[in-house]
């Protein structure tokens, strides 16, 4: 609490929040659901080309559960990263306390990005990698347009706007602690008054 006095003396106290202490508001419902929606985003991401083929969608004409190296790199290695840091993001939900955790929560919205990067470029990129074929085989135009949606282009885009929203959100709430410990009043803080009864009635001009 910082107290000021006056020339007339009285007395005007306003409550600050300070820096050992002070927690910025999370809110849960926001950075939760990012966080959920990083786990079952990253899931389907790292489990479609496995299990997709039982249901007739296979995007590159291998059964299901076939294990190869291009469903590993393309999608279990970045859909298990995904999940995890998915976790990360939920376990920063239920509050954050100003100077502890903000490189957490920020490198895991990065990760997050890079593995949306990852999930949207892998296919186009693998045959430049492996010298090979196509990763995804021929087919009709709508057929390659679902491929690409459910394998590449939509679980990438929606994880790397998840990674985004966390770093925006990591970034914006450490302005905030920023401003708090300087002494700069934030959204938070508070202006009181005293009653009037109890400050001190300056004296009569002579």
């Amino acid at each position: 609490m910082v107290t000021t006095t006056l020339d007339d003396g009285g007395r005007i106290s306003r409550r600050e929040a300070r820096a050992g202490a002070a927690k910025v508001h999370v809110g849960r419902i926001g950075l939760g659901t990012v966080g959920l929606v990083t786990v079952l985003i990253s899931a389907w991401g790292g489990i479609i080309p496995y299990v997709g083929p039982a249901f007739g969608y296979s995007a590159d004409g291998t059964g299901s559960w076939h294990w190869s190296l291009s469903h590993s790199v393309l999608g279990l290695v970045p859909g298990a990263l995904g999940v995890l840091i998915g976790l990360v993001i939920l376990g920063r939900t239920p509050g954050i306390v100003v100077g502890r955790g903000r490189m957490s929560l920020a490198m895991a919205g990065f990760i997050a990005l890079l593995c949306g990067a990852w999930f949207t470029i892998g296919p186009s990129a693998w045959p430049v990698i492996q010298n090979s074929a196509a990763y995804f085989v021929g087919a009709a135009p709508l057929r390659q347009l679902e491929n690409q949606v459910g394998y590449a282009l939509g679980p990438g885009l929606i994880l790397a706007i998840c990674g985004a929203f966390a770093i925006g959100w990591a970034s914006r709430h450490q302005q905030n602690a920023v401003g708090s410990v300087a002494g700069v009043p934030t959204p938070g803080a508070q202006t009181e008054a005293l009653p009037r009864s109890e400050v001190a009635p300056s004296p009569p001009n002579v």
